[in-house]
């Protein structure tokens, strides 16, 4: 075998031992089927331009409900969940050093002798979101074939918990082909985009609004037929959205003139609308006050960058 565990004295330790390479939960990003994420995004995090991922509770959440889940599954399959995997540790394999996973959980396959040939993988989640067996998250997948790859083990299961009350889980095989794909792919980012000086692409606005905050004065592009095409069917589907609009204002007016003072709206005893008056509020006169106290206003003001406004000329 090519791997080596490595263990850590604390997590603050761990954390940075992960840092050297690619874990499995960023595969699927690198894969462009994370949709919380782009590789442009999490270049930046790993070049060190973006501070690191704050952990949120429902991370922290997750992390402290693995032991259930992990319970969850034994207790589904018979397999024997090895107790020490509960620790922190890093799996990497010497064939590509930036290959770094820290699988969830082990386990030992029932009824078999305890050796690496009956070890498995069980990657446990917390969710809110419904999960179906059939249909699994892609970036899930990802980050077990990931893994199984990784630490050279042929046995894995992703195993789920969703909002507290549904447990499900999902047994695969290692998928060899698969895991060649995803090295392939993993050594183009790594080669050329945390070892070399390439950045990737960006592929959504909020890349583009992190890497290009501003616009250049001046600088013009000429698009394609493919992108004036898109501009032509923006164009038509404000148009519908305007009629849209203008339909929804005069229907809205017309429910609000037969009203007149009337709060409800009833229909053979079934509300249609309300047309309420809000809670009196107190608000700052700014305007006011900047009128009166000019000098004090100014001593205040700062300037901030001014956002991007895109604007349809057509």
């Amino acid at each position: 075998m090519s791997v080596q565990v490595i263990r850590y004295k604390d997590r603050a330790e761990w954390l940075d031992g992960r840092k050297g390479g690619i874990g499995s939960s960023e595969v699927g990003t690198i894969l462009g089927v994370n949709p919380w994420e782009t590789p442009y995004q999490l270049w930046r995090r790993k070049k060190g331009l973006d501070a690191p991922k704050v952990e949120t509770f429902a991370m922290k959440a997750g992390h402290y409900l693995e032991d259930a889940v992990a319970r969850f599954y034994a207790d589904s399959t018979g397999v024997e969940i090895i107790k020490r995997s509960a620790e922190d540790f890093l799996v990497v394999n010497s064939k590509r050093d930036y290959l770094r996973v820290s699988p969830d959980r082990t386990f030992w396959l029932p009824g078999m002798p305890h050796n690496e040939a009956n070890k498995g993988i069980v990657e446990c989640k917390t969710t809110r979101m419904p999960v179906d067996a059939d249909s699994i998250p892609q970036q899930w997948y990802c980050q077990l074939q990931y893994q199984l790859g990784t630490a050279e083990m042929n046995t894995g299961a992703l195993a789920w918990l969703t909002q507290g009350t549904d447990f499900g889980y999902a047994n695969y095989d290692f998928d060899s082909e698969f895991f060649e794909f995803m090295l392939e792919e993993c050594d183009r980012f790594w080669t050329d985009y945390i070892i070399g000086d390439a950045v990737p692409d960006s592929l959504n606005v909020d890349d583009v609004m992190i890497r290009s905050p501003r616009s250049i004065a001046g600088k013009i592009v000429e698009a394609t037929d493919e992108i004036s095409d898109v501009a032509a069917r923006l164009v038509e589907a404000r148009a519908q959205e305007k009629i849209a609009a203008d339909a929804v204002d005069e229907l809205t007016d017309k429910l609000k003139l037969y009203m007149g003072d009337a709060e409800a709206l009833t229909y053979q005893g079934l509300t249609l609308a309300t047309w309420k008056t809000g809670k009196d509020k107190t608000s700052f006169d700014g305007k006011r006050y900047c009128a009166e106290h000019p000098e004090l206003v100014a001593a205040y003001m700062k300037t901030s960058p001014g956002n991007r406004t895109f604007l349809l000329k057509r």
